[in-house]
């Protein structure tokens, strides 16, 4: 079911509330599926302030005595009157409930579309600025491009000052909106120039059989030209890589297998490629020798996968504690898991990858620990 009347609505009212009156009107056939407490809302997107109207819009066009204004009567009762005189139009007989203030829930909003499209890096809590980011799209571990949402309302302001945190950000980046009339000429066509792709969520999503939002066609149709844009490497995100491994890759699918003291084998999935210390960014521009992150990689590989976090020594643990954070960035960039591949777990560090160094000489597995973290 399209929910077309929702998005057009939350273009036109301000701050995207008015009284469930109002909202029942412009909603229509709609109402039941987005309104908190209604029978059968599978989507509760507006809910109420807790705050009563002081007064109801009025049939356009209005009289100067527009809107209505809510008369409370001392039997509990309610009415909103028409200013005007003679009378524009009528005045009505209301209920507790029809003047609630109900509004937009704009994190419930970020949060339905975050999950259709199945977006990574979800914020713990969303911010409520005009222009806010609800994830990112991943086509690649850890390569993407980040996903904002507006819902400006009638008052948009055509000043692109309130997107500049937006703009800013490197490489593609998509805004959502309700419907593709919701950022003004002016400020659209400001964006365009910025490499900002709009989209307008009205022609992206629809409600499925359980009444959740669900995307109209899959996340890689609705973004080819935006992924294409990271395949490409427009935006060098992907020249990175040691490894562009799919989106869904987890350190725990990932084997390093030392082969030779500057070679090793790293296995994905079935698939198994070679990499020497310049591979990952682990070779030393200044004398061509690999970095100290990669002896202490070995070191990892050697002891299965584990070493102790604290030491006899404080600078000996400091320089471990270094070292593993060093080893984490490396691998982190180079195949793009954003998890930390080396937490701490008790009082030692350890591998979420499979660490192997069977093949290395023999002699090599008695040396200590202590001489990779030098």
């Amino acid at each position: 079911m399209r929910i077309s009347k929702f998005w057009k609505t939350l273009d036109a009212l301000t701050d995207a509330a008015t009284d469930r009156r109002e909202w029942a009107s412009l909603l229509g056939d709609e109402f039941g599926c987005v309104v908190v407490n209604e029978s059968g809302c599978p989507l509760p997107l507006v809910r109420s302030t807790g705050t009563p109207a002081t007064s109801i819009a009025c049939p356009s066009p209005g009289g100067e005595g527009c809107p209505r204004r809510v008369v409370h009567h001392d039997d509990g009762t309610f009415r909103a009157v028409c200013g005007d005189s003679p009378k524009a139009c009528a005045d009505l007989d209301l209920n507790k409930n029809d003047i609630m203030i109900y509004g937009l829930d704009r994190v419930g909003l970020a949060r339905s579309i975050a999950a259709a499209f199945d977006l990574s890096g979800r914020p713990a809590s969303f911010d409520r600025r005009l222009v806010f980011r609800i994830g990112s799209h991943d086509v690649f571990a850890g390569r993407g491009f980040p996903v904002f949402l507006t819902v400006p309302g009638p008052l948009a302001r055509e000043d692109a000052a309130q997107f500049d945190d937006m703009i800013a950000h490197p490489g593609p980046k998509l805004l959502l909106a309700p419907t593709s009339s919701s950022i003004p000429p002016q400020l659209a066509a400001t964006l365009d120039r910025e490499g900002v792709v709009r989209m307008a969520l009205e022609d992206l999503v629809h409600l499925d059989d359980r009444g959740q939002l669900q995307p109209c066609q899959p996340s890689t149709v609705v973004f080819a030209d935006l992924r294409a844009q990271i395949v490409s490497g427009t935006d060098n995100a992907v020249s990175n890589l040691a490894w562009a491994l799919p989106s869904n890759a987890r350190w725990e699918e990932i084997g390093i297998r030392f082969v030779a003291d500057e070679v090793v084998n790293v296995s994905f999935r079935g698939e198994t490629r070679r990499f020497e210390p310049d591979g990952l960014g682990l070779k030393s521009a200044k004398n061509g020798k690999p970095k100290a992150a990669w002896a202490y990689l070995k070191a990892f590989a050697m002891q299965g996968g584990r070493l102790p976090v604290h030491h006899a020594k404080s600078t000996d643990t400091s320089k471990h504690q270094k070292q593993k954070q060093a080893l984490s960035k490396v691998l982190r960039t180079a195949f793009g898991i954003a998890d930390d591949p080396l937490p701490t777990v008790g009082g030692e560090y350890v591998a979420r990858f499979v660490a192997n160094a069977d093949d290395l000489q023999q002699g090599k597995l008695g040396q200590s620990r202590r001489k990779f973290a030098d």
